[in-house]
């Protein structure tokens, strides 16, 4: 007779019994052997494992001690396992009813395929062998443990049964909800209700898993709309009836801690939340609009794991010259692009290849959107008087060597920041321009003298954010005569018969087509010559001549040789530099 199988496979007992047995893990102790995580990080990651029942690498990425694919090479290395890939993934649930739900899901495992004597089981944790004697019992197989990413499996199991539309039906049903029904008359009250929270939280959920930078939630004058921002690009989702609006934007006005009786002025505010396992930061503002109020969910997923320099997509020449600069020990670096356009995570970048032990590095933040070891970080509150000029002038009496300075918006903060830079220190800052050469004239209207800005500036490093084609679904075809044309303009090799790739869509990246963004960049080094042209103040056309002339290539050139190496589309590095 088979066994069912539910919640938690261990009791505390038989949990404690291998911790005190020290780090006895074999995937976590090669990872300790090599280097890659302490053993006092490894033991306090044991013991919450122990503690809260959860799988290893869960508690791992909870902490930030380890990224997802590092696991799983570790896995392979380390254990010999093979590695499943997400086309290994049934269409439909596997052997549905010999595992309750709740237990695939807690543990993170994914059968993959089955016959009458063997299970191939994807698990996070192939080293679990509690775990896997636990399934061959369940079901009646022997099990082979391979091993897959987390988000993987979360994907698969969201897939199967939180699927957006089906389960906000479901949710609705619970409500009652009638043909014609009238808005409802108390939406706070309502939005205290289960299926309103539940409501919400699947919302909140299918952003997660969509890996959503942001939740747009809309009332329209006969429906409510819900999108998602993927990959930079909106994507409607389905949404709850119209008269639920009220209550779906009370309950997220509850979540962040605002005023759900003002409904008459934009509101700002945030929380912190356990979504889909794991921790997640939510941005959320509100705006009266004719229909109601409209709200955006910034959505900061914990767990995605920050990336070095060496994987923003730079080239390398550009990585080489900026890496240079950040070594010097004063003056200004800049990144530049619209928001959205990655400027934050560039910076996070850089701030990890800083020696924050031999150094005292300090950020200055609006807001603070992961936390970095090793790093002194600062949350501005403008509503208090803290902003980012008063915040740069206390902190440079704290003997700072790096100082980061999340946005250069106004004169006093550009007045402090190149203060800043003049006396010994590194500074680095974003400001909104489209091209790195603009820069320049953006400081010199904020009334910055060129003498001090061509003393100080180092670098400006331009970017844009364009789409990551799926390598499992992207497709090859020969470029037409306008692409080959754009290609030549990008100084490119472009003979009839080229090569571009599309976007498809695949159970790998969702049907987007894409599986996330990569950066396109420009950087422009300020040498003795540049110098002399900002204190001359140069245009910025002139400025970027001058530069090409040296050298310099653009985010254009950089997106088309992206393209030429299939990562991405010639029609997003287009739309983002406004090349056609």
């Amino acid at each position: 007779m088979l066994t069912r199988l539910s919640g938690r496979r261990r009791g505390p007992r038989a949990a404690a019994t291998r911790e005190e047995a020290g780090i006895d893990h074999p995937i976590l102790a090669g990872l300790i052997a090599g280097g890659r995580i302490e053993g006092a990080a490894a033991a306090r990651a044991r013991a919450r494992a122990v503690e809260t029942g959860l799988p290893l690498p869960v508690v791992l990425r909870e902490l930030e001690l380890l990224g997802e694919e590092e696991w799983v090479e570790a896995a392979v290395e380390h254990l010999g396992v093979e590695r499943a890939t997400t086309e290994e993934v049934p269409a439909e649930p596997l052997l549905d009813g010999v595992f309750a739900r709740s237990f695939l899901r807690h543990n993170r495992l994914l059968p993959l395929a089955a016959d009458a004597r063997e299970l191939r089981l994807a698990m996070a944790d192939p080293a679990d062998a509690a775990l896997v004697h636990a399934a061959a019992v369940a079901s009646g197989r022997a099990i082979v443990p391979v091993v897959m990413p987390l988000a993987a499996v979360e994907a698969a199991h969201a897939r199967y049964w939180d699927q957006g539309a089906e389960a906000i039906a479901r949710i609705v049903a619970d409500l009652g909800e009638e043909e014609g029904g009238g808005e409802t008359t108390d939406p706070v009250g309502e939005a205290e209700e289960a299926p309103v929270v539940r409501l919400v939280d699947q919302l909140l959920a299918d952003g997660v898993r969509l890996r959503a930078s942001d939740l747009h939630v809309e009332p329209t004058a006969d429906r409510l709309r819900v999108r998602f921002r993927v990959h930079g690009s909106l994507r409607e989702a389905a949404a709850p009836p119209a008269r639920l609006g009220p209550a779906v934007v009370s309950r997220i006005k509850i979540l962040a801690g605002l005023d759900v009786a003002e409904r008459r002025l934009p509101q700002d505010g945030r929380t912190r939340l356990q979504i889909c396992g794991r921790q997640v930061d939510l941005r959320v503002a509100t705006m009266p609009t004719i229909h109601g109020e409209s709200v955006v969910v910034r959505i900061l997923d914990h767990s995605q794991r920050r990336v070095g320099l060496g994987e923003l997509g730079l080239p390398p020449d550009i990585e080489a010259r900026f890496s240079r600069q950040l070594g010097a020990p004063h003056g200004m670096l800049l990144v530049t692009g619209p928001t959205g356009s990655g400027k934050t995570t560039t910076l996070y970048a850089a701030l990890q290849q800083l020696d924050a032990t031999a150094a005292k590095i300090v950020s200055i933040e609006d807001p603070i959107e992961y936390q970095l070891p090793g790093i002194t970080q600062i949350q501005v509150r403008p509503e208090i008087g803290l902003d980012f000029a008063r915040v740069l002038r206390a902190v440079l009496r704290h003997d700072p060597d790096t100082v980061m300075v999340g946005e250069t918006r106004d004169p006093e903060t550009a007045e402090v920041a190149i203060h800043a830079a003049l006396t010994g220190h590194l500074l680095l800052t974003t400001l909104h321009t489209n091209t790195a050469a603009g820069a320049v004239a953006r400081l010199l209207d904020m009334g910055v003298e060129p003498y001090l800005l061509a003393s100080v500036v180092r670098g400006v490093l331009g970017q844009r954010l364009v789409g990551l084609l799926c390598p499992d679904c992207r497709r090859p075809e020969a470029a037409d005569a306008g692409e080959r044309e754009l290609l030549r303009r990008a100084g490119l090799a472009a003979e009839e018969g080229v090569t571009l790739f599309r976007p498809v869509g695949c159970r790998s990246c969702e049907g987007v087509g894409y599986v996330g963004r990569v950066g396109i960049f420009e950087f422009l080094e300020v040498d003795e010559e540049i110098r002399e042209a900002i204190r001359a103040r140069a245009s910025t056309q002139e400025l970027l001549a001058l530069a090409r002339g040296r050298g310099m290539t653009t985010m254009f050139e950089d997106g088309a040789a992206k393209c030429l190496a299939g990562r991405t589309t010639l029609q997003d590095v287009c739309r983002v530099t406004e090349n056609w």
